[in-house]
């Protein structure tokens, strides 16, 4: 069989990836579950995964699990046992799509960066994560106000699809994700999930057009308060838009019982980044949107296409 080479570290496998084929008993052992409760997993998924895998020595030593995004990118997860197995699952998955790959590698995560440089990614985004007190944020948004000729309304009283609409041409606009294309049955529920609170999920609107200018969702979560998503259309940021959302929706989420939230932006938001900054956020940490050129061959010979 052919070898799968690391060029710098000369370390081998006699094997090729494998599109995954209900090998449960082989791959479940990578995700720390037995057969059973991997499919089980599976099973609750809206759509079957598509995953690949490597064996080594008759055991499982990596599995890539395939998501294509809302912005149409083809993004994977991992989960590794031995860094010999990100070259023949990138390789052979770049090739049967045909198309660039894509992840999501915390700065911490050193073995895998090298591994996946080494295969030919690039760091495409950089994005950090936060950690703000509501002491240090609301005070510096004490003074912000709704600008005349706008109102704030929570998306419940919205028009849903608008409010979805919305959501895709903000998110388009965050760096690293143009393109964007939501699922309009997933984003109606999250809007019933358990994190969900409509008086953090706010629309800001121009009355005089009654076009929605701006977005922001605070997710309520377990663990605390999190901002999920801050933006304001182009058209409408010479105007405080944003910090009067922000103003809002902190207020409200301060009342939940924790002394700060999290979120995470990239430096290249050259809005959000900075706010964030001055608010006093404490580092938690980066990480990076990798991404690979497709149909570039296949370390260890070629699957078929799907």
């Amino acid at each position: 069989p052919p070898y799968t080479c690391r060029r710098q570290r000369q370390m081998c496998i006699r094997d090729s990836a494998r599109r995954f084929d209900h090998d449960y008993e082989l791959v479940a052992p990578l995700y720390g579950l037995d057969a059973g409760e991997l499919r089980q997993k599976d099973d609750q998924q809206r759509r079957p995964p598509m995953r690949w895998f490597v064996v080594a020595g008759g055991e499982a030593i990596g599995a890539a699990t395939i998501w294509v995004r809302p912005d149409d990118r083809l993004f994977l997860t991992f989960r590794t046992t031995d860094v010999r197995a990100y070259a023949p699952l990138t390789g052979a998955i770049a090739a049967a799509h045909g198309r660039s790959i894509a992840t999501i590698v915390d700065e911490s995560d050193t073995e895998r960066l090298a591994a996946l440089r080494d295969d030919g990614f690039e760091v495409e985004e950089v994005g950090e994560r936060f950690q703000v007190r509501f002491s240090q944020a609301l005070p510096l948004l004490r003074r912000a106000w709704v600008p005349t000729g706008y109102e704030i309304r929570s998306v419940v009283d919205a028009d849903e699809t608008r409010a979805f609409a919305l959501d895709n041409a903000i998110r388009s606009l965050v760096p690293g994700s143009d393109g964007w294309r939501g699922d309009a049955e997933l984003f109606h529920e999250e809007l019933d999930a358990p994190e969900f609170d409509a008086a953090a999920y706010l629309i800001a609107v121009e009355q005089a057009t009654d076009e929605y200018a701006g977005l922001l969702r605070i997710w309520r979560n377990r663990d605390g308060p999190r901002l999920g998503l801050l933006g304001v259309l182009p058209r409408h940021r010479s105007q405080p838009v944003a910090a009067a959302l922000l103003a809002r929706g902190l207020g409200v989420a301060a009342t939940w019982g924790f002394d700060s939230f999290v979120t995470e932006t990239s430096p290249s938001n050259h809005r959000t980044h900075p706010r964030l900054l001055r608010m006093g956020a404490s580092r938690l940490g980066r990480f990076f949107q990798m991404t690979r050129p497709g149909g570039s061959g296949v370390a260890g010979g070629a699957p078929e296409a799907d």
